[in-house]
């Protein structure tokens, strides 16, 4: 059965424990953490308010909006044929999106629009000043992190994973996060690798409305999904890979968030690798998939001083501890054995 994601009370923007969110692994609920912003006091006297605000920090270049008819019930993905998805993609004016969203108010029917992931400096220069989090913590003196904000009517992005941690701060409107942990993947019934809306793999399945013939391992995912239901004011963090809904559910609603990725960039995106292990692993024989499985816990899952311990460090090569000089020279392998 589905459980609540634990909450925390009394915390500011400026008094996060990173220290007690990294070491738990899991989503915690932040109750309030960004109430003082003047984005969320606007949000708690009108959607009017948040509107003037935000368009009064728009720099008047275009945002990619998703519009959707209304029988697609706000949930954007994939057409019925699964061979585009349903809504489409245009460049706006912001304050003309504000204007068809407020013109539409009063509607029971009305289309939907969805503008995901825009970076804040970028479009809203100026908004985060005061409507920010403290990011003083040392972690983050080598992991930049990037504010977005999401804004839309109500919306439901199916569930997906990100590679960053994130922090997902409730400005305006009601929503509710349904989480899975990575390893919930099978149970998800993932769709194809591309295309992808907003550019990350989603679930084929609807969890609102579940078809347990059509994928019955759903059944176990939402018995073990943590929900999370939040107000303006309220800030969620979740780590890296965990699966999540993001259901935006009044008529107009804001978030912000920010994402880090806690690695170097030297290292590169796993998503590579995974792609590489697909060309040249999935389609092998059982029985040598098996024997590359173990190599891989020895030399990649399983502890990294092992594999290195008897050798000595002029001979490490790429089991040497990973640096700069160490990456380049394993990248300068890989791009080699791909021309041939």
């Amino acid at each position: 059965m589905s459980h609540q994601v634990r909450v925390i009370d009394g915390l500011r923007f400026d008094r996060i424990p990173f220290d007690e969110l990294f070491a738990g692994n899991e989503p915690v609920l932040m109750r309030g953490l960004t109430a003082d912003w003047p984005l969320v006091q606007a949000a708690r006297r009108s959607p009017t308010e948040v509107m003037s605000l935000l368009a009064t920090h728009y720099n008047k270049k275009p945002v990619i909006v998703y519009v959707g008819e209304p029988e697609m019930g706000g949930r954007f993905g994939y057409n019925e044929a699964v061979n585009g998805f349903n809504y489409r993609s245009e460049r706006r004016d912001f304050v003309e999106v504000l204007d068809r969203i407020r013109a539409d108010s009063g509607s029971e029917v009305h289309p939907y629009y969805y503008m995901n992931s825009i970076v804040v400096d970028q479009s809203f220069p100026g908004l985060a000043a005061q409507n920010s989090l403290d990011f003083s913590h040392p972690v983050f003196a080598h992991h930049p992190r990037i504010g977005k904000i999401w804004i839309g009517t109500e919306s439901i992005a199916a569930a997906h994973y990100d590679v960053p941690r994130n922090i997902a701060c409730c400005v305006l409107g009601r929503r509710r996060f349904t989480l899975f942990r990575p390893e919930q993947i099978r149970n998800l019934y993932p769709g194809p690798l591309s295309p992808t809306p907003g550019g990350q793999v989603v679930t084929m399945a609807n969890l609102s409305q579940p078809d347990f013939e059509r994928f019955p391992r759903l059944r176990q995912a939402l018995d073990e999904a943590w929900i999370a239901d939040m107000e303006p004011g309220d800030a969620l963090y979740y780590p890296s890979l965990w699966w999540h809904q993001a259901e935006a559910q009044d008529r107009f609603n804001v978030m912000m968030n920010y994402w880090w990725v806690d690695s170097p960039a030297y290292m590169g995106d796993p998503m590579d690798v995974l792609m590489h292990a697909m060309l040249g692993l999935r389609d092998r024989p059982l029985v040598d998939r098996q024997g590359w499985r173990a190599l891989f816990d020895y030399y990649i899952f399983g502890d990294n001083s092992v594999p290195r311990a008897h050798l000595p460090e002029h001979i490490q090569g790429a089991l040497a501890d990973m640096n700069e000089e160490n990456a380049r020279r394993i990248r300068d392998v890989v791009a080699h054995s791909l021309k041939r």
